[in-house]
């Protein structure tokens, strides 16, 4: 299940028809997080932990949990407005927890040594046309073996006068050169692009 697919599920199952999809990702990536620890309890490094796809689901209930605790954070119970609701658990629900089995390291397993972000594209472009930026990340394990993975990742643009950048894809806007940078949402990592439009 992609991360798109998990966030159409996730706001048709919130009942919130205004939910922002910002927001809810983010609630997504929380999830992750929370499968992820406890699926690899003996994980030295989180960083490229994907959730399983047999908790996909499990993923998109928790953040949905998370989504309805806004507010009411740490609380088993919380009223307002003369509404009561009651929580299993002031945090993540132990049930939906319990689905999640817990996964043993192996002795000698491949732990990520190198992370580098990759970012690729043409880097002189005409006013007015746009280019899409090729983005993967490059891990090297202890055993110096390669593991190409995507991360997702965040765009800035030094000098948007000059060039915009959104979900992968820089717009030209006016001569002059700006740059890039590129961020993978889990390692953190950056890579940049001098981009020139002319």
């Amino acid at each position: 299940m992609t991360q798109a697919d998990k966030l159409t599920m996730l706001q048709q199952i919130c009942g919130d028809p205004e939910a922002d999809s910002a927001m809810l990702s983010t609630y997504l990536d929380l999830a992750a997080d929370i499968v992820v620890h406890r699926a690899y309890p003996f994980l030295t490094s989180y960083v490229f932990a994907e959730v399983p796809e047999r908790y996909a689901t499990v993923q998109v209930q928790i953040a949905n949990e998370l989504y309805l605790h806004r507010g009411a954070e740490g609380e088993k119970d919380h009223s307002e407005n003369g509404v009561k609701r009651t929580y299993e658990n002031g945090y993540v629900s132990d049930s939906l927890l319990k689905k999640i089995v817990p996964y043993a390291r192996v002795i000698g397993e491949l732990i990520p040594e190198t992370v580098t972000v990759n970012a690729k594209a043409e880097t002189t472009i005409n006013t007015g046309k746009t280019e899409l930026i090729l983005n993967f990340t490059e891990v090297i394990c202890t055993d110096k073996s390669v593991r190409t993975v995507y991360e997702g990742y965040t765009y800035t643009s030094s000098d948007e006068n000059v060039a915009t950048v959104a979900d992968g894809v820089i717009t030209a806007i006016a001569a002059g050169t700006a740059t890039i940078t590129v961020t993978g949402k889990r390692s953190h990592e950056t890579a940049s692009l001098e981009i020139t439009v002319v």
